[in-house]
């Protein structure tokens, strides 16, 4: 079973690999992700397949290209290994409650692929583009719809509102008391998107979440003068994540508080 698994990760780290692709082309070139080869940013030499393995290269290479030796960013094995985690983890999750359908996991594994995606154009670029956001929205309805997920069609629906809404009203009044802006429209989809997949409950235990590990980013960055805004979906993903996993524990958890 190990075997099974670490294989499985294996797979999975590739498609975090292109992942990468797909979130860095989306925003900083025209090169659409299905062509040409990967190339180094710096040089624009081809990246040779034995450069390209996900995780290992990286470490094998210092985090610089072979040609140019200008760096290259810890984002690619971040997302790598991440995606590798979390994949494995539904996999073996989905198998553990008896729930795995070829309709079931590809549900989700386009939501975690999302999720993924948003924070990385966040980290990198301070940009959540919509194709993985609110286009995304659908396949959530459809998931409630055909009652993949633990929500309602209704439910997926308000919810998809809600989360939109909470944080626009948010954002609006943090805008009105500080004249600057805290809450981007990215941020908006996005939790509209997650609102649809995980329901209302999911909303709020995602913002509680979300907030609380954003708040101890800023805390251990809050005198690195590089830090001027804290990207926000990576912290609503992952507490999105958390959600999905551990959902019943910490229901109980947050009603006992």
């Amino acid at each position: 079973m190990f075997l099974f698994y670490l294989f499985i990760f294996i797979v999975f780290s590739c498609w975090g690999s292109f992942l990468n692709v797909i979130a860095y082309r989306i925003i900083e070139t025209a090169i659409p992700f299905w062509e040409k080869r990967s190339r180094c940013p710096n040089c624009k030499i081809a990246i040779p397949f034995y450069d390209n393995i996900p995780i290992i290269s990286w470490f094998v290479l210092k985090g610089k290209c072979r040609n140019c030796r200008n760096p290259i960013s810890y984002l690619y094995p971040l997302i790598e290994i991440t995606t590798a985690i979390i994949m494995t983890t539904l996999l073996y999750h989905l198998i553990h409650l008896g729930k795995l359908t070829i309709g079931t996991f590809a549900i989700y594994f386009i939501f975690f692929s999302a999720l993924i995606i948003n924070s990385r154009t966040d980290l990198q670029f301070m940009v959540i583009p919509q194709i993985f956001s609110l286009y995304i929205i659908p396949i959530g309805w459809l998931a409630a719809f055909l009652q993949i997920s633990k929500i309602s069609l209704l439910n997926s629906v308000i919810s998809t509102i809600v989360g939109y809404y909470s944080l626009w009203i948010f954002g609006t009044i943090f805008q009105k008391i500080t004249h600057k802006e805290g809450v981007g429209e990215g941020d908006m989809e996005l939790l509209a998107m997650i609102g649809s997949f995980l329901g209302i409950t999911g909303i709020w235990a995602t913002l509680f979440l979300g907030s609380i590990f954003g708040l101890l980013y800023a805390i251990v960055f809050l005198k690195s003068s590089k830090l001027k805004k804290i990207p926000f979906v990576p912290f609503l993903s992952l507490a999105a994540t958390v959600f999905f996993f551990f959902e019943d524990k910490l229901i109980k958890l947050l009603f006992n508080l």
